[in-house]
């Protein structure tokens, strides 16, 4: 099998790391069987493991569940009043360090507090056998939006919890220290502020922020032994991300992306394009899939799979691959079970992207088992293809910078379509080059300088332009 070493290490001794499209499928070594244990959920967020050996859930159109002998009750433990919209609601869910004796777990969504107006929050709740009770706030107000929400809640091995936001669609505010949006945030259990926070006592800042400069992170975990923190990021143009994050460090958003650099901002570990839409990451550490164990897992929505990716002692990567492709579609998060299993959430009730099919959203778990079997290894095992700054070839650019947002060939996808109808931020034609380098930031287009080259730019313009002129004719 082919690995992507070489373009990995690459990535790790530069500032500017590559753009990876896809890497080579594997498989599970292990024989194991895999169980559907519930079908017709709604986009479920996160799952945790209880001490009692029971299993809860968030689904994301406001739901707590809980899982008891494999089954999911049919009365939720809590529903709440979550926004909906494309990627709003109820999303993350931790157990307090100290669940096993006061049964304190937190949650985050986003509740709708007026036309049009959002905010994320967090709030604690007591776990009553089947039900949460005495629910406290902990953090509100955080801007939100109907997309880059974020969130993941994640407790280090400090004792702190960590939570993730979204920039809300309102880039700036990852840069400004006074807002909450576009950040990483700590707290203690009992959801104050530690003293050690990078900004606590700074004029202008919320001690709250941990790191900033986010756009929609969706994953955090903490390498056992080392205590780093890894997060995946949800990046603009195709160049998701897998960054390592480090105390009030900037990671640049939205004055920088991709392999763009400024002082005092942090380029990516890790860079994805296409774009694969990274969820919940997790380092396995069970004994079930030797295969898997000290790897960094990291789930994908438009990737429609698993990338398990491999570590130096340096924390650095070394190597990538991609398991269960396009067997489930979009897979929000994946956890370890406390005997090694893996479970599973799919996010196919998931618009715009999102296509259910019979039985969407599932909860999925993989369990190692003697008698089981060993799948093939499905799909592509080729090279992947770099976007590098001799690729000329107009579709490949176009699928690498432009079509996440756009769709494929531009001919629409969460946003407009740029081959027919009139464009809505400039009128001629021939400033294209200038509006693909600069980007529109009042609409949420990042500049495309830097990224791609000055002949690239002017090849996207013309691809655009013929596309337009044939439309016409």
């Amino acid at each position: 099998m082919k690995t992507l070493a070489w373009f990995l290490l690459a990535a790790a001794a530069t500032a500017a790391p590559l753009s990876i499209s896809s890497p080579p499928d594997a498989a599970l070594t292990t024989p194991h069987r895999i169980e559907v244990l519930a079908e017709g959920l709604t986009v479920p967020w996160e799952l945790r493991f209880l001490p009692d050996g029971r299993q809860i859930f968030t689904e994301r159109a406001g739901r707590v569940r809980l899982v008891e002998n494999g089954k999911v009750l049919d009365e939720p433990a809590l529903v709440l009043p979550a926004a909906q919209g494309n990627k709003m609601g109820l999303l993350g869910l931790a157990l307090a360090p100290d669940f096993e004796k006061t049964g304190h777990l937190f949650l985050a969504w986003d509740k709708q507090t007026g036309d049009r107006r959002f905010e994320l929050r967090m709030e604690r709740y007591r776990l009553d056998g089947t039900h949460l009770v005495e629910p406290e706030t902990i953090v509100e107000g955080i801007a939100a939006n109907q997309n880059h929400t974020g969130c993941r809640l994640e407790f280090g091995p400090d004792g702190k919890l960590y939570m993730s936001t979204g920039d809300a669609d309102q880039a700036d505010g990852a840069q400004q220290l006074d807002q909450l949006h576009g950040k990483i945030l700590r707290f203690n259990p009992d959801g104050s502020v530690p003293d050690d926070n990078p900004f606590v006592g700074k004029d202008g800042a919320r001690p709250e922020i941990w790191s900033y400069g986010h756009r929609n992170p969706q994953g955090l975990a903490f390498q056992p032994g080392t205590s780093r923190l890894y997060e995946s990021e949800h990046g603009p143009l195709h160049g998701d991300e897998v960054n390592l994050i480090e105390k009030g460090a900037n990671y640049g958003w939205p004055v920088i992306s991709h392999r763009r650099e400024a002082a005092g901002m942090r380029t990516p570990l890790i860079e994805i394009s296409p774009a694969v839409g990274p969820g919940r990451l997790l380092f396995y550490q069970g004994n079930a899939f030797p295969e898997l164990r000290g790897s960094l897992l990291l789930c994908c929505l438009r990737g429609s799979a698993v990338f398990r990716i491999s570590l130096g002692g340096d924390g650095q990567p070394t190597h990538v691959e991609r398991l269960w492709h396009e067997k489930w579609g979009r897979i929000r998060f994946i956890n370890e079970a406390p005997d090694g299993s893996l479970w599973l959430g799919t996010s196919m009730q998931d618009p715009p992207e999102g296509h259910p099919r019979d039985g969407d959203d599932k909860l999925i778990r993989i369990v190692a088992d003697p008698h089981g079997s060993v799948e093939p290894v499905k799909g592509t095992t080729t090279d992947p293809v770099l976007l590098t700054p001799e690729t000329v070839d107009p579709h490949k650019i176009v699928a690498a910078a432009c079509a996440s947002c756009h769709g494929a060939g531009l001919a629409g996808g969460e946003k407009r379509g740029l081959l027919s109808g009139d464009f809505k931020h400039f009128k001629d034609p021939a400033d294209l080059e200038k509006i693909i380098a600069g980007g529109i930031p009042a609409a949420g287009m990042p500049p495309a300088s830097g990224l791609l080259s000055e002949r690239q730019i002017h090849i996207v313009a013309d691809f655009i332009r013929s596309g337009r002129q044939q439309g016409e004719n």
